[in-house]
């Protein structure tokens, strides 16, 4: 800028002309981006085509049950303190308990619920693949439902199946069934703040009777719904798998992981699957993993030999 004022014409003709110049081509004045003291600690005013940080914010985290001070349902411990109307007049509760058990479990039982978040709360779908155990199909057939941007869940317009009548008949069919509900069901979600949601909502003591677990994690789309992933909401990640790890009655567990972008690298993927140490002992633990490139198998193959095999089975999409 310096060479062009040595060589501005003085004429008041040859001023005006050079003045409408810089009006036309825009060299007139520096770019405040280039000139402004702010820029020099900050790249992207500096450049202004470079991408901008994330404007992801993480939520409030869900806070813990507050415990009621007396429980509506007693406990297994404790049921047998109180006394249950034998509804004798009953056709149905005149069976025997192992009949009975099988009925309950063939009406409440054996399927797969996605657990959503609707505006007014959690609810559920349930799965209409006709392989439970592909996140695939589930994902292709849109079995929770339409996503919002704000991460909430529209019920699809399918009818679904309603648990709750047999529940509601009465106070001993209620007490007998209501743990079968959440100990033979595969419960569903996608999301990190959904489980952590539900966790807090049910009582201790029903949460802890879920025994199998299905996790369809899809960071590459979480931008679009306002969720976090491991890599901008590190709190809730670890929350995540520290109440997964807490589960008393769980045994099975599968997982399915895209990670928000399609090549992170195999120290941070090691970095954040460290979390899922906090769950052990399960029956079945899987992990479904993007798949490596040829150079990363052999980078691989070095972490496990130094670090070990994880606990739980990894396996890898094809490229």
């Amino acid at each position: 800028m310096a060479r062009d004022k040595e060589h501005r014409p003085t004429g008041l003709t040859g001023k005006a002309v050079f003045a409408f110049l810089n009006l036309v081509t825009g060299h007139g004045k520096e770019d405040p981006w280039m000139s402004s003291p702010e820029s020099n600690h900050n790249p992207h005013r500096r450049y202004p085509d470079a991408r901008t940080r994330s404007s992801y914010q993480p939520p409030p985290i869900t806070p813990s049950r507050v415990k009621r001070l007396r429980p509506l349902t007693p406990s297994p411990t404790t049921r047998k303190f109180f006394h249950l109307d034998e509804q004798e007049q009953s056709p149905l509760l005149k069976l025997p308990d192992e009949v009975l058990n099988l009925i309950y479990e063939y009406v409440l039982g054996n399927r797969l619920l996605h657990i959503v978040r609707l505006h007014n709360g959690l609810g559920h779908t349930n799965c209409q693949a006709s392989n439970s155990y592909s996140h695939e199909q589930c994902y292709e057939q849109q079995c929770r439902g339409l996503k919002l941007p704000t991460g909430f869940h529209i019920k699809p317009p399918l009818e679904q199946e309603n648990h709750l009548p047999l529940l509601q008949t009465c106070r001993k069919i209620y007490s007998s069934t209501i743990y079968m509900l959440y100990s033979s069901n595969i419960f569903d979600f996608d999301s990190m703040e959904t489980l952590i949601q539900l966790s807090t909502a049910l009582l201790p003591c029903r949460f802890d009777s879920i025994q199998r677990l299905s996790l369809d994690f899809r960071f590459c789309t979480s931008s679009r719904h306002s969720q976090g992933t491991p890599a901008n909401d590190w709190a809730r990640w670890e929350r995540l798998w520290r109440v997964i790890g807490s589960m008393k009655a769980l045994k099975e567990a599968w997982v399915r992981i895209e990670w928000h972008k399609e090549h992170v690298g195999l120290v941070k993927e090691r970095m954040w699957l460290e979390e899922l140490s906090m769950v052990k002992s399960l029956r079945t633990f899987v992990v479904e993993l993007p798949g490596l490139k040829k150079h990363e198998v052999l980078v691989d193959e070095g972490f496990r030999r130094v670090y070990g095999d994880w606990e739980f089975v990894v396996t890898r999409r094809s490229v």
